[in-house]
């Protein structure tokens, strides 16, 4: 079995941590070479975390020329440029995100990486999520029908320094949050004929932030909605994805070890008012970490075995609607 050369550019995203922790738990996968960060601050914060312990400390460039491939955690505004500079040097990556605010520059690096047959991986986590896979595993058996719309939320009541941190991106929660859950909707759904985007500033705490942001998205058969906040106190709880089609309706929530987890199949009864309809708690594993699947879903696309769903198409029409719901893209 190949065992490939990784190491990590940056500490400070906030799936950092996470990511190295599970790749360390793959030695039969990868080797890791080092870690490199030159923030002060996040040395100060990170370094010491028990994740990084026994791992060299290498300069950015260094790094990235005794690398097979680079995991790029840097800080949010930072990581397009570490990306660029691995694809320039023929390196394959995984690219946490959300993948900054020019669509031109990551449809310019995505691209440059397909022609040179470049891996980039993105770090979308809930796509290997067990609860969210049965999802689509219902939705596109047919159970459901056609998918008429999709409803989705993904919220957390953020401190008063990440409000704060907010302030910094045009799109606020949406640009922070709304990949994931845009990313659900794309799948089921395909691109929408229209994209509106709805973004608010409550003024919470004081803060000017983009703190709760909506978008719509029209199609044909209805209005899908993707929902996300930072103000919203027991988000975590709501973080919710349901799916209606023409014969039923799946609902799980929150993402994470569901405790709304349901499945209503119509039954071809109906009375006065209603089509009647057949309701089951949907089974679901809990024994889980959100990175355990990363590394050998990476490990999978480094050895040529590409996604049928995830390819560079995909993910460039992932970014552009995830722009346009922030108002960044026309």
């Amino acid at each position: 079995m190949k065992k490939f050369k990784i190491g990590q550019i940056g500490i400070g995203h906030n799936h950092a941590q996470g990511h190295m922790e599970a790749f360390r738990l793959h030695p039969d996968l990868f080797e890791i070479v080092g870690y490199s960060e030159n923030s002060e601050y996040w040395l100060k914060k990170r370094g010491g975390l028990a994740c990084y312990d026994g791992i060299a400390r290498l300069g950015e460039d260094e790094l990235i020329d005794k690398c097979d491939a680079l995991l790029v955690e840097t800080e949010v505004p930072y990581l397009m440029a570490a990306a660029r500079k691995c694809i320039d040097r023929g390196k394959h990556i995984h690219l946490d995100k959300p993948a900054g605010e020019d669509f031109a520059e990551y449809e310019g690096i995505l691209r440059d990486a397909q022609k040179k047959g470049l891996v980039v991986h993105l770090g979308y986590l809930y796509r290997t999520n067990p609860a969210v896979k049965k999802v689509f595993e219902i939705a596109e058996s047919g159970a459901l029908g056609k998918i008429l719309y999709v409803e989705t939320a993904m919220s957390a009541p953020r401190s008063r320094e990440y409000l704060q941190y907010l302030e910094t991106f045009k799109g606020g929660t949406m640009y922070i949050f709304g990949g994931h859950i845009i990313d659900f909707v794309l799948r089921l759904m395909g691109e929408p004929k229209k994209v509106e985007p709805i973004l608010f500033r409550s003024g919470a705490e004081g803060f000017n932030g983009i703190d709760n942001a909506t978008a719509l998205f029209y199609y044909d058969s209805g209005v899908s909605v993707i929902r996300t906040s930072a103000i919203e106190t027991g988000g975590h709880f709501r973080r919710e994805l349901t799916v209606v089609g023409e014969k039923g309706t799946v609902c799980i929530s929150p993402f994470e070890r569901p405790t709304t987890k349901w499945l209503a199949l119509q039954n071809g009864q109906e009375d006065a008012y209603d089509k009647l309809a057949d309701a089951t708690t949907l089974e679901l594993p809990t024994n889980y970490d959100r990175y355990d699947a990363f590394p050998e879903e990476f490990y999978d696309r480094l050895c040529g075995k590409m996604s049928p769903i995830y390819d560079y198409g995909y993910e460039i029409s992932l970014h552009k609607l995830l722009l346009q719901s922030c108002g960044i893209l026309g």
